[in-house]
C-alpha cells in the first residue's frame, strides 16, 4: 500500500512540464560622445630633439581641460636605412597617441585646431600631425544605464507573461530561470566624417558628423514551471507521513 501511494504521489508531483524560450528587447539610442584618434610623429636625429618636439604637445594635452583623453601612450624608436645592402642609422621616431573624447563638438574642434597651430609652428617636415575622421559612440554610463533599463524591461515582462499564462492555461506557471545576454546589433563607433585632418588643415571648426542611432539589445532566456492547478488543489487534502503509516 506504501509503495502504491508513493508512485502515485509521485505521479502528482511530476504532473508539471517547463517552458524554454528566448525573447529580445531592444531600445534605439543615439550616442553621446564624439571621439577621434591623436597621433605625432616626430623624427630627428638627435633623441633629445624628438623628446623637446614631443614635449610640446603633451604640455598642451596634459594642461587641456576641456576633451577627456585616453590610451596615451609614448614610444621612441631608432630608426634605420639601408644603403649599398647595409643598414644605416638615421635617427630617432618618437610617437605620442591619445583618444580624445567629448560630448560637445565644439570643444573638440577647439582642442584639434590648438594641436594643429602647435604643429604649423613647430615650421618643420619631421613633424606630423594626423587626426582621425571624428565618430560618435555610446558611453559606457549610456550603455550600462541601457543594459539595465532593458534588463528590468524583461524581467517585467516575463512576470506578466507567466501571470497570463496562468490565466489561459488554468495553470500556475512561475518563473524558474532568467538569463541575460548582452548584445549590441553592430560596432559603437558611428558616422564617420568623411574627412581626416592632419597638419596641412588650417581649421577644423564645426566638425561634427551626424549621429546615427543604434539598437542595443538584450537576449534573455527564459524557464517557466506550469503545474496543474487542480493537482495542487487536491495535494492540499494529502498529509504525507499519515498516508505512509
Amino acid at each position: 500500500m506504501k509503495k502504491l501511494l508513493l508512485i502515485l504521489l509521485f505521479s502528482i508531483f511530476a504532473f508539471s512540464y517547463e517552458i524554454n524560450f528566448n525573447k529580445s528587447f531592444s531600445k534605439v539610442v543615439n550616442p553621446d560622445l564624439l571621439t577621434t584618434q591623436i597621433n605625432i610623429s616626430v623624427e630627428k636625429k638627435d633623441e633629445l630633439k624628438v623628446n623637446n618636439e614631443i614635449e610640446k604637445f603633451n604640455d598642451f594635452i596634459k594642461q587641456n581641460k576641456s576633451v577627456t583623453l585616453k590610451n596615451g601612450s609614448f614610444t621612441l624608436s631608432p630608426k634605420y636605412k639601408y644603403f649599398n645592402n647595409k643598414q644605416e642609422f638615421i635617427g630617432y621616431v618618437g610617437n605620442l597617441r591619445y583618444t580624445a573624447e567629448s560630448s560637445k563638438a565644439k570643444e573638440l574642434n577647439i582642442f584639434m585646431d590648438e594641436l594643429i597651430s602647435i604643429k604649423d609652428k613647430s615650421n618643420s617636415e619631421d613633424v606630423k600631425l594626423n587626426i582621425s575622421n571624428v565618430s560618435w559612440k555610446i558611453s559606457d554610463e549610456l550603455q550600462d544605464k541601457s543594459y539595465d533599463e532593458l534588463r528590468l524591461d524583461s524581467i517585467i515582462w516575463i512576470q506578466s507573461y507567466a501571470n497570463d499564462l496562468s490565466s489561459k492555461l488554468s495553470k500556475t506557471c512561475e518563473v524558474k530561470v532568467i538569463n541575460v545576454n548582452e548584445s549590441n546589433t553592430g560596432p559603437i563607433m558611428y558616422a564617420r566624417s568623411e574627412m581626416a585632418y592632419s597638419s596641412m588643415s588650417k581649421s577644423v571648426a564645426d566638425v561634427a558628423p551626424v549621429s546615427s542611432e543604434q539598437n542595443i539589445t538584450v537576449n534573455p532566456n527564459f524557464i517557466l514551471e506550469c503545474k496543474w492547478l487542480y493537482v495542487q488543489e487536491e495535494m492540499k487534502h494529502f498529509h504525507l507521513p499519515t498516508l505512509l503509516a
